[in-house]
């Protein structure tokens, strides 16, 4: 029985097209009206939108990875080894910083 590989990753002709877009998004005559009215609506306390507006903002300009790459927020592991008898033995090691 013979399966053929899947195939990974964009498919052919993708990159291109996803260039094509932004190159299109970002000549479009009515970019900075967009960009005005996100950044209206953010500020208006009575929009329904506000803070839709407010979180498009925040991710463009202060984006989480920014602090990710400050803070080191994985947990620690600790290992533990008891053992159960008259002879114990302690074991010294040494904190490995990544």
């Amino acid at each position: 029985m013979s399966k053929t590989p899947a195939q990974r990753g964009r498919p052919a002709g993708m990159r291109p097209r996803q260039l094509e877009l932004k190159q299109t998004l970002l000549e479009h005559p009515d970019v900075p009206t967009v960009i005005e009215t996100v950044v209206r609506t953010a500020l208006d306390d009575t929009h329904k939108n506000q803070t839709a507006a407010q979180k498009i903002l925040m991710d463009r300009i202060l984006p989480i990875s920014t602090f990710d790459k400050q803070f080191d927020n994985r947990e620690k592991i600790t290992i533990n080894v008891s053992v159960i008898g008259k002879e114990s033995e302690t074991l010294e090691g040494e904190v490995i910083e990544q």
